[in-house]
């Protein structure tokens, strides 16, 4: 026997016309650019600290004379991880009109445990200048335990496999929540759903050791999910939600 669940109209809060609409559409366009400032800023990042510090022969060297752009790459990271974790706390008023507790569950991964991530890696890299004035060996040369310590705090695959984990399993409540609640066109949730298993798969892949972490084959299978979250952050700033997808949903 299949039945009708009917969800409440996307208006909330306020009886007058219009006020719910002009919310939603407000929260969306917030959540979009969100989504490019956080995206941004972790291209930002990588570009300024991550690779020029784990391509140096002694990471903590490079850092201790670059402190500058250290210092610049752990706020992006900063400034990515909390732009991404306050699009959830944006939208969690009108998702869990949709379903409470897909929506919780994103709030929670999405917002909390993720944020912590990137407040952790952000502590790591300003640890790295500290770290080099203690491990220096003298004026112009190595230490082969910094150089060791260096990489370890850079370039810990493990632990961004556990980010992206993360990352993944919050971007997937969301997505299914978007794909049953039509607010979007079904092949931008279709596409993130599709995404996020490849971007999992990428960084397992490193965890174990396959492939290298900055390996184009981890790039690859980046790449879907980076671009879907791109066109759905446009998508939501140039066209919001669209509530009256809502209204009938069938369920077995």
């Amino acid at each position: 026997m299949s039945s009708t669940k009917s969800y409440p109209p996307l208006v909330h809060g306020d009886s007058r016309p219009g006020r719910g609409v002009r919310e939603h559409r407000a929260a969306a366009i917030a959540a979009g650019i969100l989504y490019i400032i956080g995206t941004a800023s972790g291209i930002l990042s990588k570009a300024v600290t991550y690779l020029p510090v784990h391509n140096a022969d002694d990471p903590l060297a490079y850092a201790a004379d670059h402190s500058g752009a250290v210092a610049t790459g752990a706020l992006l990271v900063l400034v990515m991880g909390l732009s991404l974790a306050m699009v959830p706390v944006v939208l969690f008023p009108m998702l869990r009109q949709l379903d409470e507790v897909l929506a919780t569950g994103y709030l929670i991964i999405r917002g909390a445990v993720e944020a912590t991530t990137y407040v952790i890696v952000a502590t790591a890299w300003l640890l790295l200048v500290p770290l080099a004035d203690t491990m220096a060996a003298g004026p112009g040369t190595a230490s082969p335990a910094g150089v060791r310590l260096g990489t370890l705090v850079i370039d810990s695959d493990g632990a961004s496999a556990i980010m992206s984990l993360v990352f993944c399993f919050g971007g997937a409540l969301f997505y299914v929540l978007l794909y049953r609640s039509r607010i979007v066109p079904r092949w931008i949730a279709s596409w993130g759903l599709i995404a996020v298993p490849l971007y999992a798969a990428a960084y397992l892949l490193a965890m174990y050791g396959v492939v290298d972490i900055n390996s184009s084959t981890v790039n690859l299978f980046s790449l879907p999910l980076a671009v879907q979250e791109m066109v759905l952050a446009v998508w939501m700033i140039a066209r919001g939600f669209r509530p009256a997808a809502v209204s009938n949903t069938p369920v077995a």
